[in-house]
């Protein structure tokens, strides 16, 4: 999925993200807080913070440990709430964790690793009404 930009909902007043499937066919709004708005809006806008962000802490971290942030999937969605999955590679094996979509977002984004939603995640999103 590539992410399309950081907005904030014209009813609610709380900042969203929008992704869109590569092929066009998905579109995916979550709602996230202020902070993690910022913290995806940082790597989009190519800002360079004059300290790490917590995100680039975290990578910093494991570049130190040789390990890798390799995909993030968006995996589910239950009561309302996603879920998120990190791939991470350390010492030649893969490792996941569990992640809330916008700190998974905030992280590919800056590791320039792909995005991915899967079936159970985009069953709560519409189609995109554009053209393709």
């Amino acid at each position: 999925m590539e992410v399309l930009g950081v907005a904030t909902d014209q009813e609610s007043g709380q900042p969203t993200i929008l992704l869109r499937g590569k092929q066009g066919k998905q579109e995916l709004t979550l709602f996230i807080g202020p902070f993690e708005a910022q913290s995806i809006a940082v790597p989009l806008q190519q800002m360079k913070p004059p300290r790490p962000l917590t995100h680039d802490l975290a990578l910093s971290f494991l570049s130190t440990f040789h390990s890798r942030l390799r995909r993030v999937i968006i995996s589910d969605l239950k009561d309302n709430t996603y879920f998120a999955t990190l791939y991470l590679e350390a010492d030649g094996k893969e490792l996941t964790l569990d992640s809330r979509p916008s700190d998974a977002i905030a992280l590919a984004l800056r590791a320039g690793v792909p995005i991915y939603a899967n079936d159970k995640a985009l069953g709560g999103a519409r189609p995109s009404d554009k053209p393709q």
